[in-house]
């Protein structure tokens, strides 16, 4: 028996894939480089012609802020201490009067 031919496949579908990739690509270059005006104009003069500020890394200015637990505990703690201190203010208070 004969071995059986595949037919190879149509070109088409594969060109009209082509043609889509290649003109979304193209529309993407083209809006990469478009100026946008609506942001650009809302930059005062003065800080036109100001240079770009320094980029600082963010594990360093991050890992200076304390952890939320860390400043939560000392929150809770410190709160704690006022209602204390209320508490005993208001019990001197009352003894004090008739």
């Amino acid at each position: 028996m004969p071995a059986r031919q595949t037919s190879p496949k149509p070109l088409a579908p594969r060109l009209a894939r082509l043609t889509v990739l290649s003109a979304c690509a193209l529309l993407s270059v083209t809006a990469a480089c478009s100026r946008v005006p609506q942001l650009e104009d809302r930059l005062p003069a003065d800080l036109r012609s100001q240079p770009y500020p320094q980029l600082l890394p963010l594990d360093t200015e991050l890992a200076q802020e304390p952890l939320p637990e860390e400043e939560s505990a000392e929150l809770s703690e410190a709160l704690d201490a006022r209602a204390d201190r209320l508490r005993s203010r208001a019990e001197a208070l009352r003894r004090r009067q008739p």
